[in-house]
């Protein structure tokens, strides 16, 4: 059942993209989206990574679920938009200035990766939930754009070692989308 709704929620995302690229609505802030699913066939992950422009930065909302082994897993935007090969195609941390892994939010852009959100905390139920501002990062364009690049969920904590923090294999993955207009993805 709740299989389901993740892909009724993902055709209705793809419906509101179409709709709105063809009549050009494109008010308010630029939002983007990337739709988590485990990258094991048969993984139960699945969840919703919302982006946001706001002055100076990215705001990110994310709620996914069936995520193993409570506690924290690192969790970063890598620098290609594609999920195959177990999420291993999404290529390394998004890094357009090459310098050291880190927490951009703390340490900014010239002592961590652009794509380094850190971890994302994870319960008993395998429910987890973030919301930060990454500063600098876009969704239209410049250095940090974001757009069509992929959120990765890893299978274990990010403890902020050189060269990419030891989180180990990738256990979700999701594609960047940009919206054009006032659609939601969970309408």
């Amino acid at each position: 059942m709740k299989r389901s709704g993740f892909v009724v929620a993902a055709a209705l995302l793809s419906i509101f993209m179409l709709i709105a690229t063809r009549t050009g609505h494109a008010e308010g802030p630029l939002r983007g989206v990337a739709l988590i699913k485990g990258t094991a066939p048969d993984s139960p992950i699945r969840g919703i990574v919302k982006f946001t422009e706001i002055a100076g930065g990215l705001k990110i909302e994310a709620d996914i679920y069936g995520v193993p082994n409570p506690g924290d897993h690192g969790f970063h935007i890598h620098d290609l938009g594609s999920c195959d090969d177990m999420g291993k195609a999404a290529g390394g941390h998004f890094n357009p200035k090459s310098v050291p892994h880190g927490l951009l939010a703390k340490d900014g852009h010239d002592h961590a990766h652009a794509g380094d959100m850190g971890n994302i905390t994870v319960d008993q139920d395998g429910h987890a939930v973030l919301d930060m501002v990454l500063p600098g990062l876009s969704l239209s364009g410049g250095m940090y754009n974001v757009a069509g690049r992929s959120v990765i969920v890893h299978e274990k904590l990010d403890d902020f070692s050189q060269p990419t923090g030891n989180a180990g294999g990738r256990i979700g993955c999701g594609l960047i989308i940009p919206l054009t207009g006032e659609e939601s993805p969970e309408q």
